[in-house]
């Protein structure tokens, strides 16, 4: 074998050697070492802010109380006292609405967004005296309760409970009437029209999960105060509001 033979096999495992080592400091071979000793990715609760934005779908039931209301019928003849309202009653119903997330102080974040509901159920009260020698029953109903609420508030540093306040318009079915039995007989009159109001509630909502969130609120509600003609001999002013708590479930898309 001749020297220049023997320079060149010895050239050929130099260069088999080499491409062996390129072969073991490639990026693949470099990432798979890497990622064999990466860290376990960690998952946290559940938070408002997982989303910047989102839309939600949700259910309601609350009860309500109404506030002092007094019930008395003009005449001719001046005003008939007949006794003072406290409607009551359950409701509930849908909602749906949309909302933001800014970050705030404090490792908090600001949540605001817009909501509009449909509530059904009624909330009334019935109220009698004895004028002379007839019996007069008054009575006062709020029903079928549309709103639109602007819904504001602050999450705990966790990001997991929203405290709030809300604001909104409401329009809703008012009901007011009256009875009047004399000499066996009874006059019946009724005035049914759509009132425009306004609600205030306080209350949290809970983040359960990444989907699903549940609510709880004080909410007070008062409609436009109105003067009702009840036949072509009385009329009576109408004034009806009511106090209420709310509990909810609402669903994050």
């Amino acid at each position: 074998m001749t020297n220049w033979t023997i320079r060149l096999m010895r050239k050929a495992r130099l260069a088999g050697f080499g491409m062996i080592l390129a072969a073991l400091a490639t990026p693949g071979t470099a990432g798979n070492l890497t990622g064999a000793v990466s860290d376990p990715q960690l998952v946290g609760p559940e938070k408002f802010a997982d989303d910047v934005s989102a839309f939600y779908l949700g259910f309601s039931a609350g009860y309500g109380r109404g506030g002092d209301d007094r019930f008395g019928l003009r005449t001719t003849g001046g005003t008939l006292e007949i006794g003072e309202l406290d409607p009551s009653g359950f409701y509930g119903g849908l909602r749906g609405g949309w909302r933001g997330v800014l970050p705030a102080r404090g490792g908090r974040d600001y949540v605001y967004g817009f909501e509009i509901g449909y509530d059904f159920g009624s909330i009334e009260d019935t109220v009698s005296a004895r004028i002379g020698t007839s019996n007069v029953q008054a009575g006062s109903e709020i029903s079928d309760m549309l709103s639109l609420r602007f819904r504001n508030g602050l999450t705990n540093r966790r990001g997991s409970v929203l405290y709030f306040v809300s604001l909104g318009y409401v329009r809703g079915k008012v009901t007011t009437s009256t009875n009047i039995t004399s000499g066996g007989s009874t006059q019946t009159f009724e005035d049914n029209d759509r009132r425009d109001g306004l609600s205030a509630s306080i209350g949290a909502e809970h983040q359960f999960n990444e989907h699903w969130s549940i609510t709880g609120e004080f909410e007070y509600v008062q409609f436009d105060s109105k003067d009702v003609d009840l036949g072509t001999s009385f009329s009576t002013k109408s004034t009806p509001s009511y106090r209420g708590l709310r509990v909810g479930l609402n669903y994050r898309f």
